[in-house]
């Protein structure tokens, strides 16, 4: 019934949520000897959620049929989350390490977070947008 664009902006505040997580949890180890910076791609994660108009449409019958890397229609929640955490690895950091080992550039995590505040509020805006389009055509509809 409804379109495919809102489970899509839907996974999006998903993977956006996450990322941010994985940034704030490398600015509060900004400090930690050792830690290595963590990093979430959200285009990467972006392409494995949502289908692509060039694939075929098969049917599978199982959740590890023909999945091509991405994640099954219909999967849950929890594996949705699972499969969005899979993508969190460490960063190709191209600066030096810090003296205790600490790979966290706090410049570049800021940016990274402001950006990804950036496409949360935009994705936002426009599932609003959608939903108040629905609720027009609902609540002016005649009987």
């Amino acid at each position: 019934m409804f379109s495919s664009i809102y489970g899509i902006l839907g996974d999006s505040l998903n993977v956006l949520d996450d990322r941010q997580n994985v940034i704030a949890s490398n600015v509060a180890n900004a400090n930690t000897p050792g830690y290595k910076a963590k990093e979430l791609n959200f285009e990467q994660v972006m392409r494995g959620l949502v289908p692509s108009a060039d694939a075929l449409p098969m049917e599978a019958t199982s959740q590890k049929d023909l999945s091509g890397g991405g994640l099954a229609p219909g999967s849950s929640s929890e594996e949705r989350s699972d499969y969005i955490k899979s993508f969190v690895h460490n960063q190709n950091s191209e600066t030096v390490p810090a003296l205790d080992g600490n790979t966290v550039n706090l410049s570049k995590e800021m940016s990274d977070m402001t950006s990804n505040a950036i496409r949360f509020q935009a994705v936002a805006a426009l599932l609003s947008k959608k939903f108040a389009t629905l609720t027009y055509a609902i609540d002016n509809t005649m009987p």
